[in-house]
């Protein structure tokens, strides 16, 4: 598994993949900054009290809150800013890479583009759910690390497999697969939110992720064809 991380991480930064990397940074940015922008915005909005109300110190108690709890909820939102462009560009990752490395085997097959939009849409509401439900818990000292480790490794393992998979299978068979590998695709998934942790890197976090659940994918398929 780390040989195929290590793989993976070279990968993204080989010419053949740097147009789609900087197309997916170019629209996460542009996402990033209308979203901040959206929440300044809303900021600004807040009523004021006036300084004649208990000192204006409530104005000031409110404004700080306010900030607070946005740097809080922006944070675990940037992972999932960064799905939903990249969702777009994923296929050609994907397809780029069997091609590269697996010239092979049969080539996948890539999804419509309403299809990888849907898909994409999907994946960004589960994450954007699922970690602001589990946002209380990341307020806790080194549990909140685990903790996002778990919940995002098992997400993202899901979710980055069966993407790959279903290049190549039915809907079915990709997750009776995934099942089968259920620790294996947990542990890469655990690898990919280590990925997502690590600054600015974490904006190339779906392309990893995809490069690595390709390895993944067929150093498994492989495994189950000779046994």
């Amino acid at each position: 598994m780390l040989s195929d991380a290590l793989r993976a991480f070279r990968e993204i930064f080989a010419p053949p993949y740097r147009r789609v990397m900087w197309q997916t940074l170019g629209l996460t940015l542009l996402v990033l900054v209308l979203f901040g922008a959206g929440l300044q915005w809303a900021l600004t909005a807040l009523p004021e009290f006036g300084p004649d109300f208990a000192g204006g110190w409530v104005d000031a108690a409110i404004g700080f809150i306010a900030r607070f709890l946005a740097v809080i909820v922006l944070i675990p939102l940037v992972h999932p800013v960064v799905s939903l462009v990249a969702g777009l560009f994923l296929e050609v990752i994907a397809a780029r890479v069997e091609e590269e490395d697996y010239p092979a085997d049969p080539p996948g097959t890539d999804q419509p583009f309403w299809q990888s939009l849907v898909t994409a849409l999907r994946f960004t509401l589960v994450l954007i759910i699922v970690n602001l439900l589990a946002l209380p818990f990341y307020l806790l000292p080194v549990v909140n690390v685990a903790i996002f480790w778990i919940v995002n490794g098992y997400l993202l393992g899901r979710e980055y497999f069966e993407l790959v998979a279903l290049r190549h299978l039915a809907p079915g068979e990709a997750q009776a697969m995934r099942k089968r590998h259920r620790t294996r695709i947990f542990f890469a998934g655990a690898a990919i939110a280590l990925f997502t942790t690590v600054p600015v890197l974490n904006l190339l976090a779906p392309l990893f992720a995809t490069a690595f659940m390709v390895h993944t994918y067929k150093g498994l398929a492989a495994r189950s064809q000779s046994a």
